[in-house]
């Protein structure tokens, strides 16, 4: 051995020596947060959300576990296993850039084509096939909430429009509520952080820590609500939010965390030593809460931003009212070594940092090292919890009450009711005159209904009945009204990741956006 390879030799034996100093140190500083309780929450009713490389992870663990998982909410994300292993196996994550989120001009941009999306509903179908993730008759009962912003240039708007595609294959169209019309930069929409105070941007911006205040269209209706509007378009209605009185419990993510290495150290995986979960006071003492898993963005995770996502994204206000856990569990950024990946953002594993040299997409299913620990949290929270409860008594056949227009994009009207005893389906009728006449009719056995293909800024009334199987229906409903918001303007905003920055489609800086 020569001097020079020598040298090499010692620095390589320090640097790895310094690897695992640190990985101890960590090690020792995650035994000073506590394990995290069994909450004996419900395991039957669990929903997850997230932005950008959350949305993707919200998506992958809500397909992987799609029995377990009743909804769905992702801003700013793309379909499921849109990375495929284009940077796990072939190395070239560039290519998953430019197809997966578009908006960068240094990478360019390859669309989504008919033939990749019919590539990814393969591959689905054969992992749900492997038993690699659950069966997809599971996503049938899956309400979906998508959002987003056309002031985006991280992730642009084809991608998430092949998201909404990518559901709509598997998820009645009407349980797909699609917010495409604000004019938001990529970021989580918060009602809980006031911009005025600086907590939080404004609604076009990108950047900074990614979590904006909107308001709605049209401006009459108000602060834009995003988490409010998703959870309720999973679960249905629910009290309305106020001043979070539970408690932030901070918990121990390496008992939870695995590699393919046989270690249980988080960073080797890229996740965080702490994990965080908003509890309400009622879930501490009393069993059968549900479970929401809220999965933040790159540059979001406590590592960069402390507690400001897990107390500002705008969950807890919903979570306290209405008897649900938000876990929130955690990244960290990793410059690559010889242990651990490179993750330099904090972002979640949807490309699949994790598999390298492993072709088969581990990183999306139920065996995907972050998704494993993600899911072996939301066991602890559920172990020994009850059974699904016995459905809560409905109110006598008659008109059903609850009847409401829960949100509206350019396009869509979400509606839900609450359902009544002896209803054999509903029949919901609109109209674009009050009074009707009403022109059309839709008939459905569910409480709730995304009526689509509707014109912008028009106003659309609707009636609701009853109906029995013999036919006989309820006194109709009062009539509901509700306007369509304006169609977003032309939009093409573009994001340098290089930089941190909005930049033109000449890579130009800018600080231009669409009103």
């Amino acid at each position: 051995m020569n001097a020079a390879t020598g040298s090499r030799a010692g620095r390589a034996r320090r640097a790895f020596a310094v690897i695992v100093l640190a990985a101890a140190s960590a090690a020792c500083l995650a035994q000073s947060a506590p394990s995290l309780p069994s909450y004996r929450a419900r395991a039957d009713d669990v929903s997850v959300s997230g932005i950008s490389s959350g949305a993707y992870m919200a998506i992958q663990f809500g397909t992987a576990f799609s029995a377990q998982v009743t909804g769905v909410g992702a801003t700013a994300g793309g379909p499921y296993y849109c990375a495929a292993t284009d940077a796990s196996k072939d190395f070239n994550l560039r290519r998953v850039i430019r197809r997966c989120m578009q908006g960068d001009p240094a990478y360019g941009k390859d669309p989504i084509t008919n033939d990749w999306m019919q590539k990814l509903y393969t591959a689905t179908q054969n992992f749900a096939a492997a038993g690699k993730i659950d069966k997809l008759d599971n996503l049938k009962r899956q309400k979906i909430w998508l959002f987003h912003g056309y002031n985006d240039g991280i992730v642009k708007q084809p991608v998430m429009d092949r998201l909404y595609e990518y559901y709509s294959h598997y998820v009645p169209p009407q349980q797909i509520f699609y917010k495409s019309g604000l004019n938001a930069g990529h970021a989580q929409i918060s009602a809980s952080c006031a911009s005025q105070s600086g907590a939080c941007n404004t609604c076009p911006t990108t950047g900074g820590n990614f979590i904006n205040q909107c308001q709605d269209r049209p401006a009459a209706l108000g602060t834009y609500d995003a988490v409010g509007a998703m959870l309720q378009h999973i679960y249905g209605a629910l009290h309305p939010p106020a001043a979070p009185g539970g408690q932030i419990v901070a918990f121990r993510q390496d008992e939870f965390t695995r590699s393919n290495r046989g270690h249980d150290y988080p960073g080797l995986i890229s996740m965080s030593d702490t994990g965080y979960a908003y509890v309400p006071a009622h879930c501490s003492t009393n069993a059968g809460c549900r479970v929401h898993i809220a999965f933040h963005g790159c540059m979001q995770s406590a590592d960069a931003l402390d507690d400001f996502f897990y107390r500002n994204a705008g969950y807890n206000e919903w979570a306290d009212q209405n008897a649900i856990i938000v876990l929130y569990p955690q990244t960290t950024a990793k410059l690559p070594s010889v242990v651990t990946p490179l993750n330099p953002m904090g972002c979640w594993d949807w490309w699949g940092y994790n598999d390298l040299f492993d072709s088969e997409g581990r990183y999306a299913t139920k065996a995907g090292l972050q998704v494993a620990a993600v899911k072996a949290m939301l066991d602890r929270l559920t172990q020994g919890g009850p059974a699904a409860p016995a459905a809560a008594p409905l109110p006598a056949f008659g008109t059903p009450a609850g009847f409401a227009a829960a949100d509206a994009n350019h396009t869509q009207i979400a509606l839900r009711w609450q359902g009544v005893t002896g209803a054999a389906g509903y029949i919901l009728q609109r109209s674009t005159q009050p009074g009707g006449p009403y022109a059309t009719a839709i008939s459905t056995t569910a409480t709730q209904w995304v009526d689509r293909g509707l014109q912008a800024g028009q106003t659309y009334y609707y009636i609701l009945q009853a109906k029995a199987a013999d036919g006989t229906r309820s006194a109709p409903s009062a009539e509901l009204s509700r306007a369509t918001g304006p169609a977003p303007p032309p939009c093409d905003p573009y994001f340098s990741l290089a930089a941190n920055r909005p930049v033109t489609r000449n890579n130009l800086p800018t600080s231009a956006t669409c009103d």
